[in-house]
């Protein structure tokens, strides 16, 4: 079960990468996976910050502030870091601007990024995992680095009002995710399930969408 928490992110990323994707409008595979590494480089300066709001949000209430908790804890902290860890690092990034190269290195960056914070919360939760840490977040965790991904077209070159949009949508995004692990926290795992799983077929549908050539292939 720890296996799927650690593994899955980086597997995702994987599979991803080696999409039948046209050469000239993606990075190559050597950059996407220098990526990859340098968003789990950045995890670790900010983790530091992890650290800190969960000390300040680690409450456990009911109702709106159970969501909050969660919220600030588990989803937005996380997604803000790396957004924000990748938009001061990116010009350093080896990617074409075709909407293909901006979508694969912002993930690439989010999932390595993110894939570090699945491997803190297994040392911060040792010996008291639940489904919600094995399986449910880095569930959450890969739909949104994808929707975050997906997204980021939309404002590429990430200056001034532009930046502040992404990462206005990593918000909402992080928003969306946590509505998941709060049902579950309210006991209700198999709506929670059902959410995660809805929120992984939209990203796929998009994903089909925009890059159909792709899939076909």
């Amino acid at each position: 079960m720890v296996l799927y928490l650690l593994a899955s992110l980086p597997i995702v990323f994987s599979l991803v990468v080696l999409l039948p994707w046209d050469a000239r409008r993606v990075p190559q595979t050597i950059s996407l996976v220098s990526t990859f590494t340098r968003g789990a480089l950045i995890f670790l300066p900010a983790f530091l910050v992890m650290l800190i709001a969960r000390r300040i949000f680690g409450f456990s209430f009911n109702g709106f502030f159970l969501y909050l908790s969660l919220l600030l804890r588990d989803h937005l902290v996380p997604l803000l870091l790396g957004t924000g860890g990748f938009l001061l690092v990116q010009q350093k990034l080896d990617f074409p601007g075709t909407e293909e190269g901006v979508f694969l290195a912002v993930f690439s960056f989010l999932a390595g990024f993110l894939s570090l914070a699945n491997i803190a919360d297994l040392v911060a939760g040792w010996g008291r995992w639940d489904a919600h840490v094995l399986f449910l977040l880095p569930s959450l965790r890969i739909v949104a680095a994808l929707f975050v991904a997906l997204s980021a077209q939309r404002f590429f070159r990430w200056e001034g009002r532009d930046g502040l949009s992404f990462c206005g949508i990593s918000a909402l995004v992080a928003g969306l995710a946590a509505l998941s692990s709060f049902v579950f926290r309210i006991n209700r795992a198999g709506l929670s399930a059902l959410l995660a799983a809805g929120a992984a077929a939209g990203a796929l549908v998009l994903i089909a969408l925009r890059f159909p050539r792709v899939l076909k292939g």
